[in-house]
Parts: structure tokens; sequence; C-alpha cells
């Protein structure tokens, strides 16, 4: 049975290595680099190394861009540039490869690595979209062809057609009864709190969550976030969101696929 779960912690946290225990064959979609290096090797109860030499595991990297400039060839110097270059391409890349992977009956599970990553991604994609459709930009003025500023960002109800392109990610899995496992990056908690003016703005909380789409809860099975205890030296996970609620504030030790699909199926009394 398919599943899709979202992984989130902070930086060396496992998340990766989790990730990496889902079934096989499994292919990994690294867009935030490095993660998946440092997790390929052997440990006592996982033999991450040995499944990639095996090929029961794929490696496939998708570095970001270079984005903050315009480079002039004759100054050998970067301008800045508010034109986004690289992130449509780079989706649609990564976008044909995930729907081959889909499609390929030898593949169990798709990893992508991070999520967070991609979330950005898929919104710069279409933020370049929208201002490829004001070139040429005027070279006095500096306006686009409809004579009105370079878009610099995505307006509210813009989100709509990047956010349907990642929910299309995330169900198709589940269509193609592929497993998903969507690890995320962690940010700082923000809600509205009551200033010392007696207003109310949005300011951190002290706490964390995780960072990429809002609504991953609507598609996810299982959300857990993972960290690393400093006094046990070992890695841990906390389920804060699952389809089977008792497994919801279960910790794990050292948290592995065959772990916690081994106290959902005793939940639900599967032998």
């Amino acid at each position: 049975m398919s599943s899709i779960i979202g992984i989130w912690g902070e930086d060396k946290a496992c998340k990766s290595t989790l990730a990496l225990s889902w079934p096989k064959p499994m292919v990994f979609m690294e867009m935030d680099i490095g993660g998946f290096h440092r997790a390929c090797r052997n440990l006592p109860h996982l033999p991450i190394k040995d499944w990639f030499d095996q090929g029961l595991i794929r490696y496939e990297a998708y570095p970001l861009p270079m984005t903050f400039g315009k480079f002039d060839p004759s100054s050998l110097t970067v301008k800045p540039s508010k034109l986004i270059v690289g992130m449509k391409e780079l989706f649609y890349q990564f976008a044909t490869s995930y729907v081959k992977h889909l499609q390929d009956k030898d593949i169990t599970t798709i990893v992508i690595d991070t999520a967070t990553i991609l979330k950005t991604v898929t919104d710069d994609c279409y933020l370049q979209e929208l201002q490829e459709k004001q070139l040429p930009l005027n070279p006095i003025t500096g306006l686009g062809s409809d004579g009105k500023q370079l878009r610099s960002s995505l307006i509210q109800i813009e989100y709509k057609e990047p956010n349907n392109r990642t929910r299309g990610i995330y169900y198709n899995a589940k269509s193609h009864g592929k497993n998903l496992v969507l690890v995320h990056h962690a940010r700082d908690e923000y809600k509205p709190q009551l200033q010392r003016d007696g207003t109310i703005a949005n300011s951190p909380t002290g706490k964390r969550e995780r960072s990429g789409f809002a609504t991953l809860g609507d598609s996810a099975d299982v959300i857990v976030h993972t960290y690393w205890d400093e006094e046990a030296k070992k890695p841990y996970c906390k389920v804060e969101l699952a389809e089977v609620k008792e497994l919801e504030g279960v910790i794990f030790k050292e948290p592995t696929f065959e772990k916690i699909d081994k106290v959902i199926k005793m939940v639900r009394g599967e032998s």
C-alpha cells in the first residue's frame, strides 16, 4: 500500500537517513545538495551504502541555479537583476524525471529532499513564467512590454497555480502506487500576538515548525518531526500527524520505516 510521508527537522537531524529506510527500489531526488552523501553510509541498523552499491537506491541531483544577477562578460562582473532565470527550467527538468519515475514499475519509493526547496522552485517557476510574458523590457524605463514594473513576487491569488502543481506532484504518487517521502527544513513559527503598543502582529513564538507546502496534512498519511538527542547521542522522531490517529504522539528511537510500519500494522490489527 503506497503512502505519503512528511519528514521535517533541523539540519543534521537524520531526516535523510530516515527517508532512505523506506522500501526499495528507491529514487532519491535531491535539491538540497549534500544530505544524501552524508546519509549514504552503513549504520548498524541501516545498510544504506550497501543498498546504494547494489542499485536499490538511485540518486539524482537538482541543484539550484545561480539567480543573484546577470553576468556581464565584457567586465566579468555580475550586475543586479530582478529577472528570474533557471527556476522554470529546473522545475520542468524535475517534473519530467518525476513523471518517468511514476511510470517506472521498478520504483517503489520516491524521495524528494527537500520538498521545502521544491516548493520555492515551483513558486519561482510560475513567477518566471509571468515575468517572461513582460519581456522584452524597455531599456530606458526598465518597464515590461505591458508598460508595468517587472513582477518581483506573486500576489496571494496567484499562488493557486503553483499550489495546484504541488498537489499534483503529491496525489499522482498515490495514484501510481508509489511511496512518496517528502523531507522538509524547519523554520521559526509565527503567530498573531499582542505587541507592547497594543496592536496584534505576527511574531515568532520561540517554537519551530515544518517549512513547505502549508496544507501537506491534507494529503500526507504521516508527518514526523526528527530530532537529535544530545544526551542519548541518538536520533528520534515524533509522529505529529497520522491517518492512524493512535500513532500521533508516538516517539521512535533510531526511527526506520520498519519500526513505524510495524506499529501502524499493530494498531490496525494487521499481521
